[in-house]
């Protein structure tokens, strides 16, 4: 098998920068700046460090939220639909509690009360009460887009976790991946049974129990710091290396230089930067596509995808411009690259 063939990694995804300024090296970082270290000495290189640049903002929350309607019931109507729990529901907006309801349980409770709803519609009621019931029920279904829209892009928690994290991932673990994604699928589960007007199952899914899972779990930002991060560290050290030659490393045939070179790519560029490459872009793999669907037409989709997308493909670019010159090297010189 020929190495350099297996560094063709699939496209990165882009990522919230942040200063980094102290911030801690993690296994993962710490390889980039070893290797990096270990190629400006054996090749006299003068590389910098990795600097990332800052990415768009969010729009501010005040520009995303909606305002939904406030449809009322006459209490009368109200105490006779208790049969069917609308009056609860009804105490329960009226609360104090139910006053000051985060986005999230806003929309868990607009989703309660369209499944009560058209339970309750399923029954004989006398006029005008069920042409009113009828008419609040086809509002609240044109209005529940609105609920959603207001937690994917207010939430506080998915605003945080959609920040870049103070670090990055560390190699060779994935704590907090599986419970991440478990919960994106959650919220996206959510999305789906809304689309279908599926009012009972969307009522299942409490919204709060996925924030928390990615409140505890700060593994997609760390992601987003560590695909930003080496984006950064490929725009850093490729300038410096794309200057040299291969041909001139070989002029008089083999020397230590050769050896040594041969060495760090081995040992620390495939055994552990391009090692953990891989890692990162699996884990985006599996993200990404669940959070370009369910910010599908969503105001926040623009930033996301810059930071995913656009720097997905220049990390792509210098990933493949590091490996062709290591590839030429092998060409021209008797470095053993290859099997």
């Amino acid at each position: 098998m020929h190495i350099l063939k297996a560094l063709q990694l699939s496209v990165f995804s882009a990522v919230l920068c942040l200063p980094l300024t102290g911030c801690k090296d993690t296994a993962g970082t710490a390889e980039l700046k070893d290797y990096q270290q270990r190629l400006n000495r054996v090749l006299a290189l003068n590389s910098p460090a990795a600097k990332p640049e800052p990415s768009p903002a969010f729009p501010a929350k005040s520009a995303l939220q909606q305002p939904l309607p406030e449809l009322r019931i006459d209490l009368l109507d109200a105490f006779a639909t208790r049969s069917c729990g609308l009056d609860m529901l009804i105490a329960e907006r009226n609360s104090s509690m139910g006053k000051v309801f985060t986005a999230s349980k806003r929309l868990n409770y607009e989703l309660r009360f369209l499944a009560s709803l058209q339970n309750c519609l399923q029954q004989s009621w006398p006029e005008p009460l069920k042409g009113q019931l009828t008419e609040i029920y086809q509002q609240k279904q044109q209005s529940i887009s609105i609920a959603l829209d207001n937690m994917l892009q207010t939430d506080d928690t998915l605003r945080k976790r959609w920040l870049a994290a103070s670090q990055g991932v560390i190699a060779g673990t994935n704590k907090g991946f599986e419970e991440s994604l478990g919960a994106l699928q959650q919220l996206l589960d959510l999305k789906q049974a809304i689309a279908r007007q599926d009012w009972y199952s969307a009522s299942q899914i409490d919204p709060e129990q996925a924030l928390a899972t990615l409140y505890r779990s700060a593994f997609l930002s760390e992601l987003q710091f560590s695909l930003r991060y080496a984006n950064s560290w490929f725009a850093a050290v490729n300038p410096a290396l794309l200057k040299i030659d291969p041909a001139s490393l070989c002029q008089r045939g083999p020397s230590e230089q050769l050896t040594i070179l041969s060495t760090v790519f081995r040992k620390y560029f495939i055994g552990e930067v391009q090692a953990y490459l891989a890692e990162l872009n699996r884990y985006q793999q599996q993200s990404w596509p669940l959070m370009l669907e369910l910010y599908q037409d969503s105001q926040m989709l623009p930033v996301l995808t810059e930071r995913y997308v656009s720097q997905a493909e220049q990390l792509q670019q210098q990933l493949l411009q590091h490996v062709a010159w290591y590839q030429r090297l092998n060409q021209l010189c008797p470095v053993g690259l290859t099997g």
